[in-house]
């Protein structure tokens, strides 16, 4: 079972399409009764910072995801959505089982050529550059890129200042 507190996770971005997938995913660990779902917020080399609509938490991933997330050259990202279980192990606290596959996904390609995950599920990046001496428009091209390849919307900004 699942327990879902929709109003304050629909602050976090929880939309009906995310929680039928969230319960698809429930329904797979239907024998856990801790499950919960929570929004990445942070993604840090051994630890993730979660929230799960009430309250932020530093947790880990199970390394069987790790495993096959890396099988399909992909990894966890800010935005991403998915389950929490609270394993019942001393100590253990809550473990992120599951992720979700996500709408959109803004990634870039890092020096050895491999994706490099910067953020998920993306429903509108604004995109601002300062119009000082620093202005490459190839950068604002490159940025606008990655936005359009994820399918996210996208606002500009200028600023003289």
């Amino acid at each position: 079972m699942i327990n879902v507190d929709f109003a304050s996770l629909r602050l976090i971005g929880l939309t009906p399409a995310i929680a039928n997938q969230l319960h698809a995913l429930a329904a797979e660990n239907d024998d856990d009764a801790s499950l919960q779902m929570a929004r990445i917020t942070e993604v840090h080399r051994d630890s993730l910072v979660v929230h799960n609509g009430s309250q932020s938490m530093q947790v880990r991933a199970l390394p069987r995801l790790l495993h096959e997330l890396a099988a399909d050259d992909s990894n966890l990202a800010v935005g991403d959505w998915g389950l929490l279980s609270n394993s019942g192990d001393i100590g253990a606290g809550y473990r992120f089982i599951a992720s979700m596959p996500p709408f959109t996904h803004l990634a870039r390609r890092n020096n050895e050529g491999r994706l490099q995950a910067l953020a998920s599920n993306v429903d509108t990046a604004l995109l601002v550059m300062g119009l000082d001496s620093d202005f490459k428009l190839r950068r604002l091209e490159r940025y606008l890129a990655l936005v359009q390849g994820c399918r996210g919307g996208s606002r500009h900004c200028a600023d003289q200042g």
